[in-house]
């Protein structure tokens, strides 16, 4: 089933396309949401030497990382700059998959096979071939158990931080357990409308991936877009504190700039979360200003619109913010900063 396809029967179902992006007519407060995940890509890394590759490239330490487990992590260029960000999931030592957004999976994947050639790991763009469905919604872990029988009581549930395998109609499909609220499934392709109208049937209720990208902007979950490949340093975006940087496993790609950063307290710039009024939404990417200001003062990450406001998570200079000036837009939108669900100054060193 290609992409066309699959946009055909979501059509059927409810939905309507909005920059390829799926929006039913479903409020935010609904217990448990179905939502599809078009928009997200993933990258395949088979073979032998799969977990030795990647962790003398990702800033994450995949060997302590249990089987069944994933984990936050990101790839970087020689001068510490992201290349991409993702949910690395590790299903054994041989076989890796990496989810980050569609439009950065050629990018990331060309970025990682240029040292790949010396490894015994195949690497595959699996974005037309596999599909993602999110899972939104209280206790989404233990609810997602139930529906796709994947534990015999609630002491097996998948929690945070898990994964598991599990047999769709023949075919292997896996679900991973991002966060409370969160749980992502991938499966083939042509087995989606099957899968989806089974899970419509039940509680599940089909959701926007606005609401999607609302529970991952009010995580402080931040996500790596083509327009802001090697703009940012991992600790910008607060990986350091998502368990996304290991301080502890060898070197890789960036690791002197990251190390340095962290050690020195150098980093001058982190993600925050705040609301804008509605209006056109801003792109990843998008500078901000102070009022009368020429030069940028950080750069917007990723945005949804909340009723009448926007979210937003966006890299912001900490003196700017600490001065208590007012952040800006180019079109002069106002930025509210609001809490992130962690400490933001918090030392993972200590």
């Amino acid at each position: 089933m290609d992409q066309q396809q699959w946009q055909d029967y979501l059509s059927s179902q409810g939905a309507r396309w909005i920059d390829g992006t799926a929006e039913f007519d479903t409020g935010a407060s609904t217990d448990l949401q179905l939502i599809d995940l078009s928009p997200m890509g993933a990258i395949s890394i088979v073979g032998p030497d799969s977990q030795k590759f990647l962790q003398g490239q990702l800033t994450c330490d995949l060997v302590n990382l249990p089987d069944e487990h994933l984990t936050l992590g990101s790839h970087c260029n020689p001068k510490g700059r992201m290349i991409s960000a993702f949910h690395a999931l590790k299903i054994d030592q041989s076989e890796f998959v990496l989810l980050l957004p569609r439009d950065l999976t050629a990018i990331a994947l060309a970025a990682l096979k240029k040292y790949s050639v010396f490894f015994k790991a195949e690497l595959t763009d699996i974005s037309d071939q596999q599909h993602w469905f999110g899972l939104v919604g209280r206790d989404a872990g233990p609810a997602c158990s139930q529906l796709l029988n994947l534990s015999n009581s609630t002491e097996t549930d998948l929690v945070p931080g898990q994964l598991r395998t599990f047999d769709h109609n023949g075919h292997r499909a896996l679900a991973a357990c991002v966060s409370e609220r969160n749980v992502v499934v991938q499966l083939p392709a042509e087995q989606a409308p099957d899968l989806w109208q089974k899970l419509t049937a039940g509680p599940a209720v089909a959701g926007s991936y606005t609401n999607w990208q609302q529970q991952l902007i009010e995580s402080g979950l931040p996500q790596v877009h083509q327009a802001t490949s090697e703009s940012f340093i991992p600790q910008m975006l607060n990986l350091h504190l998502l368990g996304g940087v290991s301080f502890k496993k060898g070197c890789y790609t960036g690791q002197e700039v990251v190390a340095r950063m962290q050690y020195l307290g150098a980093a001058k710039r982190r993600m925050y979360l705040a609301t804008i009024d509605g209006g056109a939404l801003p792109q990843p990417g998008d500078e901000i200003f102070v009022p009368g200001g020429s030069s940028s003062i950080g750069n917007l990450v990723q945005a949804c619109r909340s009723g009448d406001d926007i979210e937003v998570l966006a890299v912001l200079t900490k003196s700017k913010v600490a001065d208590g000036e007012p952040l800006q837009l180019e079109d002069g939108r106002v930025l509210e900063l609001q809490e992130l669900p962690y400490d933001a100054d918090a030392d993972p060193l200590t």
